[in-house]
């Protein structure tokens, strides 16, 4: 049997943990993974022997954070074909565009790397009579989310659709109907609908590559230095679901090429 462990932030789940479960899946092998906790329930999708740990590492590797695929990804890598394993779990009437969000503390400090209230007025009244929005941000306390040391904070992002824009379909939503499925299976499968994603810096984004057509990523801080060549424009997450990666630092510019794109 294969043991698995991943132990660092949700990003190294999805672009190193997953494509290597997958990869000796393929050959045939059996999977052991040791995980973080509230993480069980996503990779039980893909093995029965999973075991949960109290272990976290804050320490990343910064190869991942480069335009050009870290050396990981050079052997035992497949990352698993999400779309087609969730597709048509949830279908909507009209074509979709999935929003992810998030708004924690980054780096110990404020945040930096999410879509605010004044974008995502305009972004829901721009496209919301064309297509049926999906939004995704968890609130505090979610069954089965995982969370690592940057925390969630307040968000007036769920009030804004409640009063505003109640065609949104959220995740709540999609939580509500589906008492049975975790918050990442949710994600998946909502994520499925879609060819046409916006998401922040982070592991949204790794999850969003997963799934093919057009990802445009916000990026606009790092404590380290520049902005980091995983969240450009045609950067290493393609490889994980065939996306087309566009990369921006500000909001005018990403929702003028989703209007060139998508209008």
């Amino acid at each position: 049997m294969i043991d698995i462990k991943e132990f660092n932030e949700f990003t190294w789940d999805m672009v190193r943990a997953l494509p290597k479960i997958n990869y000796h899946i393929e050959q045939g092998n059996e999977v052991k993974v040791i995980c973080k906790k509230n993480l069980k329930k996503l990779y039980e999708q893909f093995t029965p022997h999973v075991e949960v740990s109290d272990k976290f590492n804050p320490v990343n590797d910064d190869s991942t954070y480069n335009h050009q695929r870290p050396g990981f990804t050079k052997s035992e890598w497949s990352p698993p074909n999400l779309r087609k394993k969730w597709k048509d779990y949830i279908t909507f009437d009209k074509p979709t565009i999935v929003v992810q969000n998030k708004y924690t503390i980054e780096w110990s400090r404020k945040p930096f790397n999410y879509f605010d209230i004044n974008f995502l007025d305009i972004f829901f009244e721009t496209f919301k009579y064309d297509y049926q929005i999906i939004y995704i941000r968890p609130n505090k306390g979610l069954k089965d989310y995982y969370t690592d040391d940057n925390d969630i904070l307040e968000f007036k992002d769920y009030e804004l659709i409640n009063e505003k824009h109640p065609e949104i379909y959220t995740i709540e939503d999609m939580l509500k109907e589906n008492p049975d499925l975790d918050y990442n299976s949710c994600q998946f499968a909502l994520h499925s609908t879609s060819t046409k994603h916006i998401s922040p810096s982070g592991g949204n984004a790794c999850l969003s590559a997963y799934f093919g057509g057009d990802l445009l990523i916000f990026d606009t801080y790092c404590i380290t230095g520049p902005l980091r060549g995983i969240w450009k424009t045609d950067s290493w997450l393609k490889d994980l679901g065939g996306s087309k990666i566009y990369g921006f630092s500000e909001y005018n510019n990403l929702i003028n090429k989703a209007k060139e794109l998508w209008k």
